[in-house]
């Protein structure tokens, strides 16, 4: 028998007695207690071994459920920009952006603002976008949309502003080549220069993105190097005019910002170098093309692989992947070997275009290091100069401290050494004194001429 028996009730419609189902056991005990039948529930004190009537029993305990809980990856907000030039601000963590643009993870440390100075400036090419770290644009381009980063910084927020403005003349039809007419211009000119030639309208979207990053940092550049001309000029021309500690600061500080600087620029031409010289990165950085080169193969094996033409022919528009999006360049077909060189090479128009700016701001800075470093010579050379005077002045004490030596040492001779005569009670006479005064002076006088001729001969002063 244990410690606690529950009742069992018979089932009203049931035709077999024997069979009694279990009643839940607080139920039981609150209509026993009410109805004054307490038997019903039973309990037993096992300290005592006294009956205790109408007492609930102890229900079982629930175990509890530890949940928990899944890290939330973490967001960041980017601007979304279109070909129309609309903006959208959104909020994308990384696994949206590796999945939604077909990036990787360790390309997203590229645009990340508080590494600003562990990555160099950089234009990835991946599959579906470009990834671009220049200076203070850092950005993801698609093939109609581009996602931006770091907006904090002034330089962003400029860039963002000249982008949409572009974007928004270009759809309208309004902008001409920037090398051909500022944007101004373009404002009170309007529809006049709708049939004019224009490469920036030319492009594809992804090409007018990298082409604005490339004209604003490479004019930010330029812009720095002017300030920092004007600033080294001076501290240099004071330096040379007086050699001080303050004017060796200023020309330190000069010195220091010229390399961060010459550094930076070195980097961004090295970057556009490396994509002139390899044509298949020059590819790449068309996505357009490339997105229309692999719907044409696309289209190519299916009629190749038995289809009809007509079927053929709906293929790439039943698929979203395979749709080219709506620029100039995404009509280009892919025949011949011609037509591809033809993509390469408004790629390699427009990034020579900005390299020939960026070599020519580079040489801007080594010729201003070179006139740094021929200011140094200048100053060391005036300082050994210097230095020559010293040590002259130098040899010429060290020749009067030796003959004045030569006096001291008679004197000091005499003085302890020479006798007076025995007969005499007073000093010796005083014509002994005067003769070997003369004499010693004589001869200091004939060493340091000696000296003196010797190192003028010698061209020691």
């Amino acid at each position: 028998m244990s410690d606690r028996e529950v009742g069992y009730s018979e089932s009203a419609g049931n035709s077999n007695e024997n069979l009694r189902q279990p009643l839940d056991p607080v139920s039981d005990w609150v209509e026993s207690t009410f109805s004054g039948d307490t038997p019903a529930v039973k309990t037993t004190d096992g300290a005592s071994g006294v009956v205790l009537m109408g007492v609930p029993p102890a229900l079982p305990k629930k175990s509890k459920k530890v949940v928990k809980k899944v890290p939330v990856p973490p967001q960041r907000k980017w601007l979304m920009m279109n070909t129309k030039g609309e903006t959208e601000m959104v909020t994308l963590n990384k696994n949206e952006l590796t999945q939604t643009i077909g990036i990787q993870l360790r390309d997203l440390r590229l645009l990340d603002p508080s590494l600003v100075t562990s990555y160099p400036s950089a234009i990835l090419c991946r599959e579906k976008s470009l990834v671009v770290n220049l200076e203070y644009v850092k950005m993801i381009i698609g093939l109609d949309k581009c996602y931006i980063t770091n907006l904090e910084d002034e330089n962003a927020q400029e860039f963002v502003s000249e982008l949409k403005r572009r974007l928004e003349y270009i759809s309208k039809g309004l902008l001409p080549s920037k090398s051909a007419m500022d944007l101004q211009m373009v404002e009170r000119e309007g529809a006049s220069k709708k049939d004019s030639s224009n490469a920036f309208e030319d492009l594809p979207f992804e090409l007018r993105v990298v082409e604005t990053a490339l004209d604003l940092v490479l004019k930010y550049m330029e812009a720095l190097t002017s300030d920092l001309e004007a600033a080294a000029h001076p501290a240099l021309d004071a330096l040379t005019s007086k050699v001080s500690t303050g004017n060796l600061e200023r020309v330190r500080r000069v010195k220091n910002r010229m390399v961060r600087l010459t550094t930076r620029v070195e980097t961004l031409r090295e970057v556009l170098e490396k994509f002139l010289d390899d044509d298949s990165d020059m590819r790449d950085m068309n996505l357009s093309a490339r997105e229309a080169r692999e719907a044409q193969e696309k289209l190519l094996d299916a009629i190749k692989h038995g289809h009809s033409g007509s079927q053929a022919l709906d293929i790439p528009m039943q698929s979203p992947d395979l749709k080219p999006p709506e620029t100039p360049h995404s009509t280009l077909t892919y025949d011949s070997d011609e037509e591809e060189e033809e993509a390469i090479e408004v790629v390699e128009q427009l990034l020579e275009t900005y390299f020939m700016q960026a070599d020519n701001t580079w040489n801007k800075l080594q010729t201003l290091t070179e006139y740094i470093d021929d200011t140094e010579d200048y100053v060391n050379i005036q300082l050994d100069s210097q230095r020559n005077q010293l040590i002259r002045l130098d040899l010429i004490l060290t020749c009067l401290s030796a003959s004045v030596a030569l006096i001291t040492a008679v004197t000091s001779l005499f003085a302890m050494n020479v006798k007076l005569a025995p007969n005499l009670d007073s000093d010796g006479p005083y014509s002994w004194f005067v003769i070997i005064s003369c004499c010693s002076g004589g001869a200091a006088i004939a060493l340091f001429t000696g000296v003196m001729i010797y190192s003028r001969y010698k061209r020691l002063i």
